[in-house]
């Protein structure tokens, strides 16, 4: 008699812990839903706010007319560079789980951060366009493209905060706007302006974006070209 009540307290036992280890377990997947859709949902929103905030400031330029430029801080994550771009009038940043879209009312091109945080950016409005910089060893470049006999031929002005014209080693690299890599080529300048070409085969019905990678500078800079 001693022994089977031994063996049924032992069962009773097993089942008490069993149970006890199923609400545990529940309660550790619920935490993980809730607190992972939480994160999810913070890193949407401000990936949103930044791309918006951006909008808002070349819309903002670009209704005062050329040469007019405003300075403000944006704080912005760690992006993923090859699929993060300015394209036209398209705004288009990307984290590892989110994405963010805005269109602002004029065309936009420009620097983006390498590593995510706050940052001294500004937006300037020059020839029916608006350039961004950040407060970067390379704070804007100013670029001229053009594609013949699948050739992308290149013009390059490096500036620093300063708006003065700064040496630098660079890479461009050319990808599709899906972030298909295609390309690249490494230069160097010690005037701070610089011109040369990059063989690539393209799609003339199609848009590329360009980046330029200023060598240490902590930014890079992006557009869309047209073939």
């Amino acid at each position: 008699m001693l022994d089977i009540k031994k063996g049924q307290y032992s069962t009773e036992y097993v089942i008490i812990i069993g149970i006890g280890v199923g609400i545990i377990a529940s309660f550790l997947v619920y935490v993980t839903f809730f607190y992972g859709s939480f994160a999810s949902s913070s890193s949407a929103s401000q990936i949103t706010t930044v791309v918006n905030n951006l909008a808002k400031e070349v819309n903002y330029v670009a209704s005062q007319g050329p040469g007019s430029m405003q300075t403000f801080p944006i704080t912005i994550p760690l992006l993923q560079s090859q699929y993060s771009f300015f394209c036209g009038n398209l705004i288009k940043l990307q984290t590892t789980t989110e994405l963010g879209v805005s269109k602002p009312a004029q065309n936009v091109s420009g620097m983006l951060p390498l590593s995510g945080g706050t940052f001294d950016a500004f937006a300037r409005n020059e020839n029916g366009s608006v350039l961004i910089g950040l407060d970067f060893s390379v704070a804007l470049i100013k670029q001229s493209y053009s594609i013949s006999s699948s050739t992308l031929f290149y013009i390059l002005s490096f500036y620093n905060s300063s708006n003065y014209l700064t040496g630098t080693a660079f890479n461009i690299s050319i990808f599709s706007t899906g972030g298909v890599y295609l390309t690249s080529v490494t230069g160097s300048t010690g005037s701070g302006q610089v011109s040369g070409s990059l063989p690539f085969s393209f799609n003339p019905a199609k848009e590329y974006v360009v980046e330029v990678y200023p060598s240490g500078a902590g930014d890079y800079s992006s557009t869309c070209i047209t073939g």
